[in-house]
């Protein structure tokens, strides 16, 4: 049984050319893209840890975690700031698009979607019905054990 019952609000973004969303309810705010400071041996994808007002978040990007070819930072670059947890992070995407409410019945959860590394950060997907596109959503605990982790590596 899907652990989504209800309607929800997702913020639907770009990266590479795909999109992806994540619950309104997981987000804390969208900022414009600010350089992150590089942590000395983190993994590629997590780009380093930023100063919002007072609180150091790390930044991960997500062209990075899902294997695609970096891009420079531009006009329409967003930080997501996420709060899974009690802890903020920031993903980096290539651009915001929009809120929409996205029904329960138009989201298919799977364990396939996790059980292959390359799609560990996907829950599920969802399709929107205004139009035939395929909406990627983002399985936040994953990411945050991966930040765990990655940080507990020496």
């Amino acid at each position: 049984m899907s652990s989504i019952q209800q309607n929800q609000q997702y913020i639907l973004f770009r990266v590479a050319g795909e999109t992806y969303g994540v619950s309104v309810i997981d987000t804390h705010e969208v900022i414009r893209f600010k350089e992150p400071r590089r942590i000395p041996h983190a993994p590629k994808h997590i780009l380093g840890v930023i100063n919002l007002r007072g609180q150091i978040i790390p930044v991960v990007g997500l062209r990075e975690r899902f294997s695609v070819e970096s891009m420079a930072p531009n006009e329409e670059t967003r930080v997501i700031v996420i709060t899974f947890e009690g802890k903020l992070t920031g993903l980096v995407c290539d651009a915001v698009e929009r809120v929409v409410t996205i029904p329960a019945e138009n989201i298919e959860e799977s364990a396939e979607y996790q059980r292959s590394k390359s799609v560990s950060s996907i829950r599920g997907v969802a399709h929107l019905d205004e139009t035939d596109s395929v909406v990627f959503l983002l399985a936040l605990e994953t990411l945050q054990e991966e930040i765990a982790l990655d940080s507990a590596t020496p």
